[in-house]
């Protein structure tokens, strides 16, 4: 059997977009926990949407070190 390429997987590749401010503390987070990025938003998406059974994701003990709200707005505005 040959090998897979990227993205022929059983789940199909979505592309979203997350400012930097948000997605670089929430990787930081997901590895903190010892799950991976696809994992943690597959598991909100299923409780976000009230699926049987789903759960929030397991956040990590301690919070990740962030901007402040300042720099956040400042950034998106």
């Amino acid at each position: 059997m040959a090998p897979r390429k990227r993205g022929e997987g059983l789940t199909p590749h979505r592309t979203i977009r997350v400012e930097g401010y948000l997605w670089d503390p929430f990787h930081a987070a997901v590895a903190a926990t010892g799950a991976d990025k696809s994992a943690v938003l597959r598991d909100f998406i299923a409780w976000y949407i009230h699926w049987p059974g789903a759960k929030m994701p397991k956040r990590p003990a301690e919070p990740v070190k962030t901007r402040t709200t300042d720099e956040n707005e400042a950034t998106t505005t």
